[in-house]
């Protein structure tokens, strides 16, 4: 999704990559390769946000972040019919460096499960993230994340996205979590690539925030 993670694996042998970045020049990529059952997923990205002072500044300090992440799945009906896709995800954070947060960390664990009604696809699960920087911690935390995709019958190319995911802020006294919400539209340029435009709003950020972000899908299979 925008910001929330699927049940969907990429197929044996295939290569996923996205790229994109929003009107703050915060920006995200990653590759992802599929073994079956199984994914795994390396990239950097700017979700993580950091205040020094957090007092009128409420957007803070974007905080570039390695990611690296392991994913194993069942797909949608493969035990029984009618059951969701689901997958097991761990993701973790790495070379932390080069902004006020140095050596901040980050780290997720979740269990999501998704399937296709009709022209709907449906995302619903559970995260549990930690995170901490100089000795602050969070310590695991527990947060619901759901999300949609809808194709109109009459437009197979364009999906209609909404996500909801919670996030690390690191703070000068404590490590909090704040949600992420997203909407937008993606549209399947090419039958391997496909480019989406969506708006994503935080938690305590006016809509005047809100950013936009522009982001390139590739899948390239052997």
């Amino acid at each position: 999704m925008l910001t929330a993670p699927t049940a969907w694996l990429p197929e044996q042998g295939s290569l996923v990559a996205t790229g994109g970045t929003d009107r703050r020049g915060d920006s995200t990529l990653l590759v992802a390769y599929g073994l079956g059952i199984a994914s795994v997923e390396l990239g950097m990205d700017t979700d993580v946000r950091g205040c020094t002072t957090c007092d009128g500044d409420l957007k803070g300090e974007a905080l570039w972040m390695g990611r690296a992440a392991f994913r194993l799945g069942a797909r949608q009906d493969a035990w029984f019919p009618g059951m969701p896709a689901l997958v097991l995800g761990v993701r973790t954070t790495f070379a932390a460096r080069g902004h006020t947060f140095g050596a901040a960390r980050a780290t997720d664990a979740y269990v999501v499960g998704s399937r296709v009604v009709g022209p709907v696809r449906l995302h619903a699960g559970a995260n549990v993230s930690d995170a901490g920087y100089r000795g602050i911690e969070l310590g695991p935390t527990l947060r619901p994340l759901a999300g949609f995709e809808w194709t109109p019958a009459p437009y197979p190319k364009t999906s209609v996205l909404g996500d909801v995911m919670w996030i690390p802020k690191l703070e000068p006294d404590r490590v909090s979590l704040e949600w992420v919400a997203g909407w937008g539209v993606r549209y399947q340029a090419l039958r391997w690539g496909s480019i989406e435009l969506a708006v994503r709003h935080r938690q305590d950020e006016g809509l005047q925030e809100s950013t936009v972000l522009v982001r390139v899908n590739g899948v390239f299979r052997r």
